[in-house]
């Protein structure tokens, strides 16, 4: 069954599959403007970040799972009393984990169209994938990177498009562990039961997180895996252990998650649980996996330009002042954590690429597993974006010393690796960190270059009018508009009717009339496009929008010509006339006014508008995930796996839960991206 037949099925399923968003439709368009206006209003006014400083705030911890939460009711904690003396801002028992190895999976960008977010689902849940000869278990913690939902936030969209989904895939009964009565799980069940953890990316946000919320920090199971988080941000030790009274701990694994709301500021409640939970119980040797909502280190050039501000910086100040420094208020200085992060994970553009850092700092072998690595992976289930405009080098800023704030550090020019001092105002040669592309990325280069200009291929399925149902028909309509607009204007000023008009147009001068007429658009175009790019004025919104509307000016101007040539019959009657050329006008505007609108859009260089040249299209094929392998040795390997095609077909199979969606041609083939990566845990001297 395709997933459109699945839909009738709902009943038995408990959620009804939805095709791919397309994001170019008028009704997606129209719903997510609106949203993005009322999120941005949250952003300012109403921030539910700051009402989480009320949440429960315990450590999480592998080995000790809370009580399942149930509906209408508050989440179960196991929340530890400071013993006499301690305040609140004073470590107690660091939270543990369990020894030995520990698997972890990674997806992000996932709530979109049923087939490619239940083909990702499903082999995440698979017991064990073997892929090119490697043996890689399933991860007992299941992050999601962001952009759980698409294409807005609602119940009735993480239900439809994410939980019921991956509850299908993974159910209950497969769960290698219970708690039975919905018991607390003793140690023994909580190593064994899968956990998920989510990061809210920029589309999670559009009702304000509300969804997100009650989705995610209820403790509540979605289908095997249980969702153990308080907050829309998350910090839980891995391996190792914390220190705690009487005792010292041992250097291992972080994994945190940082919620950066639309890329805004770093709440004061979210800073006050990293630096209670994590910042206070670092010590040397610790290593971090700081899962951020976006790839920020790619526009941190735009963000010391200010183009993008706050984006880059946010996560910058947060890992210089809370993991690799911390603050000591006895001494009013920052004291070195000897922590460092070794992994950052992201989502948000849907392809994958790593970036490798290429000078580690002093004394550091200059051996792979000593680098950090920067890894965007978001193949979850959304449209597949290219990747080829990514810069090939990143200089991002040095770590901040024991004396100055992150703040108050120098930016880096990335093209010359100066700088201006803050306190000084010279320009001098600086430190920075310096990140280059591997060579792999996905969809690959030559791929990638190709998949945009199928937006504008009319002999392409992913042509924009046939891939965005409804677009070509409003086009159409606003042409037409355009079109009765301009000839009432044209007529009024012949002091004719309007077929009478239209009828004179055509005895005229007609080559004269017929070549300034489909001529004189793209001429204006063409003079305003050069005149922007040499002013450097290309990306200016009013820029942009006078070229849509040549563009759209152009394509009417044929159709508009096509009118006119047809030799109209002196018998037909004028109702029929006006019908007829409307008729055509708005088959020019559905088939030239589409095409035109796709020119538009690959035309246009950079920005939001660049960015649907991919997002129309809606490409579902071409998904995956990371698989994550943190060894006995202290080791962390990253095995970035992919699905070139994913399923299309399903049928109906029973289990406990009532039914399950299987292949029916079988889950896809998985293949490694590139090689594994291994980093080391201490990469950094402390």
């Amino acid at each position: 069954m395709k997933s459109r037949e699945l839909a009738k099925h709902r009943a038995l399923l408990g959620f009804t599959p939805q095709p791919a968003v397309r994001w170019l439709s008028p009704m997606s368009l129209a719903r997510t403007a609106l949203k993005v206006m009322a999120a941005t209003v949250f952003a300012d006014f109403g921030d539910k970040r700051e009402l989480e400083g009320s949440f429960p705030d315990d450590p999480l911890r592998l080995d000790k799972l809370p009580v399942p939460g149930q509906p209408a009711q508050p989440p179960v904690t196991s929340r530890a009393i400071p013993p006499p003396g301690m305040g609140a801002g004073t470590p107690t028992e660091g939270p543990r984990s369990t020894p030995g190895e520990l698997w972890l999976d990674f997806t992000a960008d996932l709530g979109d169209g049923f087939d490619a977010t239940y083909t990702v689902a499903s082999l995440l849940a698979q017991e064990s994938l073997r892929v090119d000869g490697h043996e890689l278990p399933r991860g007992r913690v299941l992050v999601l990177g962001g952009d759980e939902v698409y294409p807005v936030a609602s119940p009735s969209a993480y239900e439809n498009r994410m939980v019921g989904p991956y509850r299908t895939a993974f159910p209950a009964s497969r769960s290698p562990a219970g708690t039975p009565n919905g018991g607390n799980p003793t140690p023994g069940e909580s190593a064994q039961i899968p956990v998920m953890l989510a990061l809210p990316g920029n589309h999670d946000w559009y009702d304000g997180l509300t969804s997100f919320i009650r989705t995610f920090t209820r403790q509540r199971n979605i289908g095997a895996w249980r969702t153990i988080q308080s907050r829309s941000y998350f910090a839980v030790r891995l391996t190792g252990e914390g220190p705690g009274p009487g005792r010292k701990g041992t250097p291992g694994w972080w994994l945190l998650g940082l919620d950066s709301q639309l890329g805004q500021y770093i709440d004061e409640p979210q800073l006050d649980y990293f630096y209670r939970n994590v910042t206070l119980q670092l010590q040397p040797g610790d290593a971090i996996i700081l899962c951020v909502a976006a790839p920020v280190w790619v526009d941190a050039d735009a963000d010391r330009t200010g183009e993008k501000p706050n984006e880059f910086r946010q996560a910058d100040f947060f890992e210089q002042d809370y993991l690799r420094r911390r603050f000591n208020p006895e001494t009013g200085l920052f004291e070195p954590t000897g922590a460092s992060v070794r992994l950052w994970l992201t989502g948000d553009l849907h392809h994958y690429s790593r970036y490798e850092e290429t000078n580690p700092e002093p004394n550091t072998p200059n051996t792979g597993a000593a680098m950090t690595q920067m890894i965007t992976c978001g193949l979850g289930g959304a449209y597949l974006s290219d990747a080829h405009w990514l810069p090939k080098e990143l200089l991002l800023p040095a770590p901040a010393g024991a004396g100055e704030t992150s703040g108050a550090r120098p930016r880096m020019d990335t093209d010359t690796g100066a700088g201006t001092d803050s306190d000084t105002g010279t320009d001098a040669p600086l430190a920075g960190r310096r990140f280059t592309r591997a060579p792999t990325i996905y969809p690959d280069h030559s791929e990638s270059h190709l998949l945009g200009p199928r937006l504008a291929n009319p002999f392409s399925p992913s042509w924009l009018p046939v891939r965005n149902p409804g677009f070509g028909v409003s086009m159409g309509a606003v042409h037409v508009v355009a079109a009765l607009t301009a000839w009432t204007v044209f007529s009024a000023f012949q002091g004719e009717s309007f077929v009478d008009a239209l009828r004179g147009a055509s005895t005229g001068n007609l080559p004269l009339t017929i070549t300034v007429l489909v001529l004189a658009m793209p001429v204006l175009l063409l003079v305003v496009s050069v005149l922007a790019r040499a002013l450097g004025i290309a990306t200016a919104g009013i820029v942009v929008f006078a070229r849509g509307t040549l563009y759209q000016l152009s394509a009417l101007a044929v159709s508009a010509a096509v009118v006119i040539l047809i030799p109209w019959p002196r018998h037909w009657p004028d109702i029929l006339v006006v019908l007829v050329a409307l008729a055509l006008v708005h088959g020019g505007g559905w088939v030239l006014g589409s095409e035109a609108f796709a020119l538009f859009i690959l035309a246009t260089p950079s920005g939001e508008v660049d960015s649907w040249k991919m997002s129309g299209q809606s490409i579902e094929d071409h998904k995956g995930f990371l698989r994550i392998h943190l060894g006995t040795d202290g080791n962390l390997t990253v095995y970035p796996l992919v699905v070139d095609t994913i399923c299309r077909d399903w049928r109906l199979a029973g289990n406990d839960d009532g039914a399950r969606l299987v292949p029916e041609s079988g889950l896809p083939a998985v293949r490694l991206l590139e090689e594994p990566i291994t980093i080391a845990r201490k990469g950094t001297t402390p």
